[in-house]
């Protein structure tokens, strides 16, 4: 077992240094074969529209036609009110002033973005953000492409930062409710996707302005923000992102999830408490550690005692190996359990394939050294 660990350690350091494998590292690493749980379950004929959270697009608005529809919102009495809009410069004083006078309410929640360690907020002229505010960044590892996982908490040596869909949470389930997920919430946490954007019920301009109330939105959560042309969405790739429910998960696909989709993924992942509860390190190390010895040792003796079909046992024994934790894994990722089989799959199957060169390194050493094992004593 150690033979086949010190190997296994010399080939990852080969593989993680040498540019000749960069290709290979690239294409994999955005694919993860949990993706086939989001696209299978997510592309069914059953449609289950989300009555909690209310998607509002603003599509290309001007900011007279943003402040009316946040006005309208308003009146109708949502909860809370989630803007996913940063006005970030100055640009027809009068418009900027009514926009302004609409934006004083404490049914808001507004969104900043973090770039480059600096805080991008709207312009102070529009709207000074007090304690109101949650980062727009879904999580802060720059190699993702595949938004899988979210930070709701980020903190340093002199502040503490939250995210936006935390935020909204907050607001919506009470700050009780924020102090006992806190420190849950400081590190990566798999997102439960729960629908894509037709999952949700979206009003346009044209269903807000002019309206008197829209009863429907009362107490609710409401997000504002860029969801493209209601027409042509589909083709619409500004603030779109790659998620686990693109229906192409493997090959070129263009973008599946506005931001503003993927942020109601998460809203309704923390008011439903539908977590994704992630087996421990620990556990994935015992594990790796016992089913090599016992892979191992059948193998070793099989090998011996049993060579004509040594290598067709191998084989099957490997496939159903990695097939039986496949299933096994997506079978946990439906219960809500995010079981990592790919470090325990390629160690143990990786550990099988070495035997052979483990038994010609112990023929080596018992010639030259007279070093007796299992394979060759005296």
């Amino acid at each position: 077992m150690l033979f086949s660990f010190i190997v296994l350690g010399i080939v990852l350091l080969i593989g993680l240094n040498l540019s000749f494998f960069s290709p290979f590292k690239n294409a994999f690493k955005d694919f993860s074969y949990l993706d086939l749980y989001y696209s299978e379950r997510l592309n069914e004929d059953h449609f289950a529209l989300n009555d909690d959270i209310i998607l509002v697009n603003i599509d290309r608005l001007n900011r007279k036609q943003i402040a009316e529809v946040i006005d309208a919102l308003k009146k109708s009495g949502p909860k809370v009110i989630g803007l996913d809009v940063i006005f970030k410069e100055t640009e027809d004083p009068i418009w900027d002033n009514y926009l302004a006078s609409k934006l004083d309410d404490e049914s808001l929640i507004f969104a900043y973005s973090i770039v480059n360690k600096s805080e991008v907020y709207t312009d102070s002229s529009i709207h000074t953000i007090n304690n109101n505010k949650g980062y727009a960044n879904f999580n802060f590892d720059t190699d993702a492409v595949v938004i899988r996982d979210f930070q709701g908490v980020k903190k340093s040596d002199t502040k503490t930062l939250v995210s936006f869909p935390v935020m909204v949470a907050k607001k919506y389930k009470g700050n009780n409710w924020f102090i006992e997920k806190e420190s849950y919430f400081e590190k990566e946490r798999p997102i439960n996707y729960s629908g894509k954007r037709e999952e949700f019920l979206i009003l346009e301009s044209k269903d807000i302005i002019g309206e008197r109330l829209i009863p429907f939105i009362q107490d609710k959560i409401v997000l504002v923000g860029y969801l493209g042309n209601e027409m042509t969405y589909t083709f619409d790739i500004e603030d779109k992102h790659y998620t686990p429910m693109n229906a192409k998960f493997v090959g070129k696909s263009p973008p599946d999830a506005f931001g503003l989709v993927i942020h109601a993924n998460i809203v309704q992942m923390l008011i439903s408490n539908t977590y994704i509860q992630v087996v421990p390190n620990w556990v994935l190390t015992i594990l790796t550690v016992m089913l090599t010895f016992i892979s191992l040792a059948y193998f070793i003796y099989i090998s011996k005692k049993m060579l004509a079909s040594y290598v067709l046992r191998l084989n099957l024994v490997q496939l159903m190996f990695a097939t039986l934790f496949i299933w096994i894994s997506l079978l946990f990722f439906k219960k809500g359990i995010l079981f990592k089989i790919t470090s325990i799959t390629a160690v143990v199957v990786f550990s099988m394939g070495l035997i052979g060169y483990y038994k010609k390194l112990a023929h080596y050493l018992f010639k030259r050294f007279k070093w007796e094992g299992f394979f060759y004593h005296n």
